[in-house]
């Protein structure tokens, strides 16, 4: 879901991004504050008055989800779980972690200072809220901020994974069992069955007349469905790759192309034949690179027979390389990072196959079968 996004700031060394999706709900907020909650907490308010504290509501949540995810972030910090950064999107935020907490204890101090602050937070506006009584308009602001941070909190700790709450929860049955992945296959079943409640709520919502509610719900709960799927299948890659190697896996027999060969003679006999989108350039047994199918488009027909496939490696985009002695899971992180599903294996810079997401979910189909995951 988090594709479409850019950088805006760096905080405590965090970097903190916004999804494009997230502008869908400032518009959302900032229009149901100016047209309904600020014209009921504050009675005859001016119309633009109400717009302009809308979007400074807006501006506020966005700010709470912010140090809601940060907390979450510093703490993991100090258990020294690296975090890729904060990225706003439509349903909140997420603190993106590039690996599981490594115990009990740092999985509950991660997940619990997320609402702690969040109730924190609700505590300072509403005292701002009381304190400027006297002027409607920032009370009503402080109050909705109050009220929306209290919400985030106790919304977050419900025991459904991937919420706070729901992390909580796998920390408390992970240090009472001391079964990890018990924990986190109960955990992620609370969160589908919160999922499939919320879906099933928002859809009443809908045929009872409250549309833009019940979509919301609706929407919210398949966003918690999918992401306990997906917590369920890091498990399994978690389980079922532990201490498996790139060497274990990777396709030995290997399609290379030598690196003189004309591209028009690339086309026919590596491409039209065996309809892969990427081979490994050769001379001499040493790799030099990768040809890629969208790299030979660019050249026009007429061109290709005079360049060759060494010609059209773009440097802008070297291959990703591992070893055979990698561990598959540092070899997924490779490939989330540079946003590829195939490796290069090569040994003292001598190729010796590729490793291919297909290939590590046939390996894991194959072990599932066996029932060989723990």
């Amino acid at each position: 879901m988090l594709t479409n996004r850019f950088e805006l700031f760096s905080i405590l060394g965090f970097r903190v991004s916004l999804d494009l999706s997230w502008v869908f709900l400032a518009v959302l907020v900032t229009w149901s504050l100016a047209t309904g909650y600020f014209p009921q907490a504050v009675p005859g308010v001016d119309p633009a008055a109400a717009w302009w504290l809308g979007a400074v509501g807006a501006l506020g949540l966005f700010a709470s989800i912010i140090l809601h995810e940060l907390s979450h972030s510093y703490v993991a910090r100090q258990f020294g779980i690296p975090i890729h950064g904060i990225t706003l999107f439509i349903f909140g935020g997420v603190a993106e972690m590039e690996d599981e907490p490594p115990s009990a204890r740092s999985e509950f101090y991660m997940a619990i200072a997320g609402p702690i602050m969040s109730y924190v937070l609700a505590g300072l506006f509403y005292l701002l809220a009381v304190l400027l009584a006297s002027q409607h308009l920032m009370s009503a602001l402080f109050g909705y901020l109050a009220l929306i941070n209290a919400v985030l909190a106790t919304f977050n700790l419900v025991p459904a994974f991937p919420l706070d709450g729901g992390r909580v929860f796998r920390a408390a049955m992970w240090w009472w069992t001391g079964d990890y992945v018990r924990a986190t296959r109960t955990g992620a079943t609370l969160g589908r069955l919160f999922g499939i409640f919320l879906i099933a709520y928002g859809v009443m919502n809908l045929i009872a007349g409250f549309s833009v509610i019940g979509i919301w719900q609706a929407l919210l709960g398949l966003f918690i469905v999918a992401a306990s799927r997906s917590s369920e299948m890091q498990l399994t890659l978690k389980t079922g790759l532990e201490k498996v190697t790139v060497g274990q896996i990777m396709v030995r027999d290997l399609v290379s192309i030598p690196a003189d060969m004309p591209l028009d003679a690339v086309v026919e006999e590596y491409f039209y034949r065996h309809h892969h989108k990427a081979f490994p350039v050769l001379r001499d047994g040493t790799l030099l690179g990768c040809i890629r199918i969208e790299d030979v488009g660019r050249i026009p027909r007429e061109d290709r027979a005079q360049a060759t496939a060494v010609s059209v490696i773009d440097d802008g985009r070297p291959v990703g390389m591992v070893t055979p002695q990698t561990p598959v899971i540092d070899a997924l992180k490779e490939m989330n990072l540079r946003q590829s599903s195939r490796l290069l294996v090569t040994e003292n810079g001598r190729l010796r196959g590729m490793l291919t997401m297909r290939d590590i979910m046939n390996f894991l189909t194959i072990r599932k079968e066996l029932r060989d995951i723990p």
